[in-house]
């Protein structure tokens, strides 16, 4: 299982440390990433994974990640403070698909949030106007869950179970 930990409440910084526990590598390279990136949520490299309303954006902020198998975003930092960090979660389950949402797929999502959002709150309000999509690489479904946390020290842990998106926010998940 992959972990996550973070130091919130110091006047130093905000720092989180995660694992990587995945069955092989995935690949990983770092990246940085331009504002004003024209993004496709249905692509996984050239192959269209979301057929029928994939999320189209342009980046707002630019980011430097860590990419999974050269097609998506394992872990970021945005240049506002926005930190995602992608975990394995065996009970994911994003649901049907409902096209009147666009969909983004599993790998880009970390992307998507570092595009489109400043703060933990942003990326939570951005994430109820999208729909995320189960996608699959190297033979391994995206069975993860999110962890963000942005420079004020707010953070949210994002799961989708059962179809539902799951959010785990607020002072009682702080250290």
């Amino acid at each position: 299982m992959c972990t996550r930990i973070l130091w919130n409440n110091n006047d130093l910084g905000v720092f989180s440390g995660r694992t990587m526990d995945w069955p092989e590598s995935t690949q990983p390279r770092i990246v940085v990433l331009p504002r004003g990136m024209k993004r496709n949520g249905g692509l996984v490299g050239n192959e269209v994974v979301v057929p029928e309303n994939p999320a189209i954006w342009t980046s707002k902020y630019g980011s430097m990640v860590v990419t999974v198998y050269g097609i998506g975003t394992a872990d970021g930092l945005n240049e506002k403070g926005l930190a995602t960090h992608m975990l394995y979660l065996n009970a994911t389950d994003s649901g049907s698909r409902n096209v009147k949402k666009p969909g983004i797929h599993a790998g880009l999502w970390a992307q998507a949030i570092l595009d489109n959002a400043a703060t933990v709150k942003e990326a939570l309000a951005f994430l109820k106007t999208v729909q995320i999509i189960m996608a699959e690489a190297h033979g391994h479904k995206a069975t993860v869950h999110m962890a963000i946390e942005d420079a004020s020290g707010d953070s949210a842990i994002i799961e989708y179970v059962k179809g539902k998106m799951v959010v785990h926010h607020g002072s009682r998940h702080r250290i």
